[in-house]
């Protein structure tokens, strides 16, 4: 029983290039955390300006979204692994600057600015280019152990990447944050050297850059698959606006703090790890897109039940589970999106995902924000949980391609 739900790791001991990529962006995630804490924390000590700190971060946002465009169409085009590592030696180029400047005796505001969105852009290409990669790394059977890995990665870093990078800026200065991210960087180059060549399979060299994005577009929309995945994907993305209500949560519903809104906001993270480190079932299950669906309506339900919590204990609990259903969802969506894509179009696919998974969170904020406006903080969150799980319920109802989907590579666009 404990082999079956165990997690699968073994793309990391039959594949070296996957084991090298693994490594390498494990480095990359605690670099980007760590850069996630240290820019805000220089740039609110340079200006003494929220109004500064929001709009840096937009900024790099919004330099990380091009960046996932951009590099799907690079990543169609050019050798992935070449893309990778250009990508990443502008990022340590990035941070290594960020260093300088933060060590001169008047460091610029203005450079801050510049080298985050550089760094947003340099991340956002290399993240495309890796996901395009990956199906050339492991066996077909082995994609839903690759993200549950992949996803393993980014909940830990997301976990202990900003404490760890909190200490380093505490204990030493933003400087030798940012100096240790520019080191980790060269670690990974030195990685991903070891590669391959990552060439696509069918090349359009010629076709402009904004035709090209729109033809991803086309391909997310014929397929009854992915397309069904990407729908699936928006109502997550709307849902990812419910941490924006959980300060009022905590102390209007569950008369509660800051020790207890920290507990919320870490409680999906611990079940998302918890899902990953048992997901050994998830590549030999029979229907993946059915157990997808079942996954979503189940995660929903319990975000409309978290509205009516009054206990931060019950609401923890539920919280974990929430995050807990919601990487299952995660782990089968991206094996099913790697096995329906064709090599072709991986780049395009895997950028409009990512850049669906990061811009989600701005715009889901936006309305729930707005909700809370005119609804009681645990009202808004019930009003939430319940109309994405009733959608969720439809889609599985009028999704037939993706209830009746399999892991079983599908190049074509139907």
């Amino acid at each position: 029983m404990l082999r079956r739900v165990a997690m699968d790791v073994s793309p990391l001991r039959d594949s070296k290039a996957f084991r090298d990529v693994f490594v390498a962006r494990t480095v990359s995630v605690f670099g980007i955390g760590m850069l996630a804490v240290a820019v805000p924390l220089q740039v609110y000590a340079l200006t003494g300006s929220t109004v500064h700190v929001g709009a840096v971060a937009g900024a790099e946002g919004f330099a990380l979204l091009a960046g996932f465009l951009w590099g799907g169409v690079l990543a169609d085009r050019y050798d992935r692994r070449r893309l990778m590592l250009r990508a990443r030696t502008a990022a340590g180029i990035g941070f290594a600057l960020l260093a300088l400047n933060a060590f001169l005796p008047a460091p610029s505001v203005a450079a801050v600015y510049l080298l985050a969105a550089w760094d947003g852009l340099a991340t956002g290409v290399s993240v495309t280019a890796l996901l395009a990669a990956t199906p050339a790394l492991v066996a077909p059977d082995k994609l839903v152990a690759a993200g549950a890995l992949n996803a393993l990665t980014v909940r830990l870093g997301s976990m202990v990447s900003p404490a760890l990078g909190g200490l380093v800026v505490a204990g030493f200065g933003v400087g030798w944050n940012y100096a240790a991210a520019a080191a980790g960087t060269l670690g990974t180059i030195a990685l991903l050297t070891r590669l391959p060549p990552l060439r696509p399979e069918v090349v359009n060299e010629g076709e402009n850059p904004l035709r090209a994005i729109g033809d991803g577009f086309r391909f997310v929309v014929s397929h009854r698959v992915v397309g069904s995945l990407m729908l699936l994907g928006t109502l997550f993305m709307v849902a990812g606006g419910i941490p924006v209500l959980m300060p009022a949560f905590a102390t209007q519903s569950l008369d509660g703090g800051a020790t207890t809104v920290g507990l919320l906001f870490a409680a999906p993270a611990c079940g998302a790890v918890l899902a990953s480190v048992t997901s050994g079932w998830a590549g030999t299950v029979r229907a993946p897109g059915m157990a997808l669906l079942v996954a979503s309506v189940a995660g929903f339900a319990a975000l409309a039940c978290l509205g009516l919590a009054r206990h931060p204990a019950l609401a923890v609990t539920i919280l974990f589970a929430y995050g807990f259903v919601e990487s299952v969802e995660e782990i089968l969506r991206y094996g099913l999106i790697q096995s329906h894509t064709p090599d072709s179009h991986l780049g395009r696919v895997n950028a409009l995902w990512a850049a669906q998974e990061t811009g989600g969170g701005a715009i889901g904020a936006l309305g729930a924000g707005a909700m809370g406006r005119y609804l009681a903080p645990g009202a808004a969150i019930v009003v939430y949980g319940t109309v994405s799980a009733v959608l969720a319920l439809a889609l599985a109802v009028t999704l037939t391609g993706l209830r009746t989907a399999t892991l079983r590579p599908d190049p074509k666009p139907g």
